[in-house]
């Protein structure tokens, strides 16, 4: 194998390795973004669990149980 086509090998081979570096450099901060939505999510959920449990512990409202109406 000649000087050229090894030089041509190995500039592919870095081409080829910039490429997978520059993937796993997106991949990690995707991956940072869905975890960080994910926790984000999580709190909302459990905020919502919260809030629901609050409402039926307090028969429905902030304020409590609505009086009657007036006709009753």
């Amino acid at each position: 194998m000649d000087s050229e086509a090894l030089q041509k090998r190995i500039e592919d081979l870095e081409i080829r390795l910039a490429h997978q570096e520059y993937t796993q450099e997106e991949q990690a901060r995707v991956q940072l973004e869905l975890q960080q939505a994910n926790t984000e999510l999580r709190q909302q959920v459990q905020w919502l669990r919260d809030r629901m449990r609050d409402l039926e512990e307090h028969g429905g409202g902030p304020e409590g149980a609505e009086p009657p109406p007036p006709h009753y």
